[in-house]
């Protein structure tokens, strides 16, 4: 196997010098964080990080992957730079102790992802021929079957949110030609299934009601493809803003000397109406 140092002197040969000297620099970082995680897994290292097994750390690569996200919605890339570097350390860690146990090392798991790169993209590193990224997304699923992928959709993950989960599997099934024609179907589908839902409700139909409301959830979550729009995203920055609008409420209320549970409907409205104006 080559080792990522082979591979990267390899890429980079062909390279300005300029540009040569600065990706040696990061190959060189690189090499020192990966002795930093090491010396802090030894024997004589960090108690605290010597402890820590996959599962520990799982939680924490969670929380620094929510970071990254609440970064970028918030476009501080001054905070996305050091998110990045606190995931990176994650990928790190659970490398470092795997090596320990014999299992892999951080060269196998970048040897493996540079493999996947270069066979997914012969469009670049081989002859192929593609016209636009539509068309690399449907290579990719080609590829992909080659690798043994029994199922278009089995590659998405059992423990991604429901909602990033839906938009996945339309996203991945869309490659081989299963979706709507455009926006305004997805739209006729989405009041489809709404009218649906009015339908089990006026029958009582709780199990309906549960599997209609599923699905018109699925086909609003696949419409923000056709807006060019990430659902788990948006959704995300919507409960957001409704938080920061609900605490400008409680502010208002305070001041006032109210109880929110005193409000009438009509102070309700006015009141969320000036939180919008107030709160973007």
């Amino acid at each position: 196997m080559e080792s990522w140092r082979g591979f990267f002197h390899k890429l980079t040969a062909s390279l300005p010098k300029a540009i040569q000297c600065r990706m040696s620099e990061t190959g060189t970082s690189f090499e020192e964080l990966v002795e930093i995680m090491a010396r802090l897994r030894a024997p004589d290292g960090c108690p605290w990080d010597r402890e820590q097994s996959y599962k520990d750390i799982a939680a924490h690569t969670l929380e620094e992957t929510h970071e990254v996200l609440h970064a970028i919605d918030q476009e501080d890339f001054k905070a996305l730079c050091e998110e990045l570097g606190d995931l990176l350390l994650q990928v790190l860690f659970y490398a470092q102790i795997a090596s320990e146990e014999g299992r892999f090392k951080i060269d196998d798991v970048i040897d493996g992802i540079k493999k996947k790169l270069i066979h997914r993209h012969p469009h670049v590193f081989g002859d192929a021929k593609v016209s636009g990224s539509g068309e690399v997304l449907k290579q990719w699923e080609q590829l992909k079957k080659l690798e043994g992928k029994k199922s278009v959709v089995g590659g998405v993950p059992a423990s991604l949110p429901a909602l990033l989960k839906a938009f996945r599997l339309g996203e991945k099934t869309s490659r081989v030609g299963f979706d709507w024609p455009d926006a305004d179907g997805i739209l006729s589908k989405v009041e489809e299934e709404a009218h649906e839902l009015h339908e089990a409700r006026a029958n009582g139909d709780e199990s309906g009601i549960d599997h209609e409301y599923g699905d018109l959830l699925f086909t609003i979550a696949n419409l923000g493809r056709f807006l060019k729009v990430d659902p788990e995203g948006s959704l995300r920055r919507a409960t957001d803003r409704f938080m920061g609008r609900f605490k400008w409420i409680e502010d208002e209320a305070q001041k006032k000397g109210r109880e929110l549970k005193s409000l009438s409907d009509k102070e309700w409205d006015t009141l969320w109406n000036e939180a919008k104006r107030h709160v973007a």
